[in-house]
């Protein structure tokens, strides 16, 4: 009797702990398809930014009205940040796609220099026009090959698990995963493109200066890898191993040490590649690779886990400036503040995961690149004296004092009026030493944060 009961207690288990595991590999399945249908969608919308970016790069070559090429140029800034933000959702190794996002960043950040030179009165001369027409071919070129590749997947059902899974093998390891293959010799072609010099915050020569911030003694791998395994946000019931991913010397302003960590067994994709300086041991860069699933905790906690996470690192006196929401993951920038000053050149980002507050993403290139001890002036204009400088159809909404960038890499000391005009908002900028008006901002709402522009 007691031998029968004991052999139904057995078969009720093993049929339950079939049903559940039916049921988590049911759940499994799912959420593969889900990222793998988000991938095919990012790749997608990569492939129509590119080719929008050389269609609008050949429409401002032959454009008559300076009204019309602000657009223009307007629309390049735009469709290359989109492009950045589709290609960094790609499952490829970071060290692939590093060449590729820089050029969609430079080129973004001439159009959007040369759309303010235009609306300032200043057109392009023939050096500028050239340059313009070098990214054009550049980006015609890229978007050339990545309809190629679109073709491929087309044809040959690309998985993109499968390459993520190719794209995590160890460096020195020769992939015949022929994603990663395609997206190399872009890289490498992209490589090849003169150097852009202009004068925008993100020029190369500019990038080449010295960081400011990054000081200390030199670090070797193991201590890198210590530092990005304390510095990441981790789930505490996954257990991970923490990689050498190699280093980078060439071609970066700060060189770094690449770390990747990984959960010891597959986790919905999760991968993790943290950037680590050489010298001082400063993490400049982390992403999160994992899939994210849907939003569990609204923007103002998601960017109370931002402040926290920066609260435990190095970057200190840190306020949060303007956020944004892609999808299910909330951006937030911060900025550096001495006593009362908004230091907007020393810049941090911190990307929130909406489903579980996770940090997924670190970058802070600029803070390192610009920060420094300062003897900031003291405004020689009241705000009061300041604020009558405004056009007197605007609504003040807010006022600090703050610091910012212009385009030939100087620091000036600003009045940043937050103003409402109808239905539109505004960033106004007025120097507090003689009442300049430097630069105007307009604020886009959208249902996930703001864009400025």
């Amino acid at each position: 009797m007691r031998r029968h009961w004991l052999t139904g207690v057995l078969t009720i288990a093993l049929i339950f702990t079939g049903v559940w595991g039916f049921n988590q590999y049911r759940i499994n399945q799912a959420n593969r398809i889900l990222l793998e249908n988000d991938q095919q969608r990012s790749f997608y919308n990569l492939v129509s930014n590119v080719g929008n970016l050389s269609v609008l790069t050949s429409k401002s070559l032959v454009s008559g009205s300076p009204q019309q090429n602000i657009r223009l140029l307007s629309d390049i800034w735009w469709q290359a940040n989109f492009a950045q933000d589709n290609l960094g959702q790609l499952p490829l190794a970071h060290t692939t796609l590093t060449r590729t996002q820089r050029f969609l960043t430079q080129l973004g950040d001439y159009a959007y220099t040369m759309a303010k030179n235009t609306a300032d009165g200043r057109t392009m001369n023939t050096e500028q026009l050239s340059t313009l027409e070098d990214l054009h071919n550049q980006t015609s070129q890229l978007s050339g090959d990545l309809l190629e590749l679109q073709k491929e997947v087309q044809q040959n059902g690309i998985n993109w698990r499968e390459a993520k899974q190719a794209s995590n093998r160890k460096l020195d390891q020769e992939s015949t995963d022929y994603l990663n293959v395609n997206f190399k010799k872009i890289n490498e072609q992209i490589n090849q493109y003169p150097t852009l010099i202009y004068d925008g915050p993100f020029s190369d020569h500019l990038e080449t200066r010295k960081p400011k911030a990054v000081t200390g003694k030199m670090i070797d791998m193991e201590q890198a890898k210590k530092i990005a395994r304390d510095f990441i946000d981790l789930r505490d019931d996954i257990e991970y191993v923490v990689k050498d991913n190699g280093k980078s010397t060439q071609d970066a302003s700060i060189p770094i040490y690449s770390i990747r960590i990984a959960p010891r067994v597959p986790n919905m994709g999760e991968v993790i590649y943290v950037d680590v300086s050489q010298q001082g041991g400063h993490v400049t860069m982390a992403m999160n690779s994992r899939g994210i699933g849907e939003a569990k905790i609204g923007l103002g906690e998601a960017l109370e886990k931002a402040k926290v996470f920066l609260s435990k690192t190095e970057y200190k006196s840190m306020v949060p400036t303007y956020s944004l929401r892609q999808e299910n993951t909330l951006i937030v920038s911060f900025a550096y503040q001495e006593n009362d000053v908004i230091v907007y050149p020393d810049l941090v980002k911190v990307n929130v995961a909406m489903d579980n507050g996770q940090i997924v993403g670190f970058e802070s290139l600029g803070y390192l690149m610009q920060h420094e001890e300062r003897n900031l002036p003291k405004p020689k204009l009241s705000i009061e004296e300041a604020e009558k400088k405004l056009n007197p159809n605007l609504t003040v909404d807010s006022k600090r004092l703050t610091l910012i960038p212009l385009a030939t890499g100087k620091e000036v000391l600003c009045y940043e009026f937050k103003t409402s005009y109808k239905k539109d908002n505004f960033l106004i900028y007025i120097n507090a030493a003689d009442g300049v008006e430097e630069q105007i901002l307009q604020l886009l709402h959208t249902p996930g944060g703001t864009w400025t522009m």
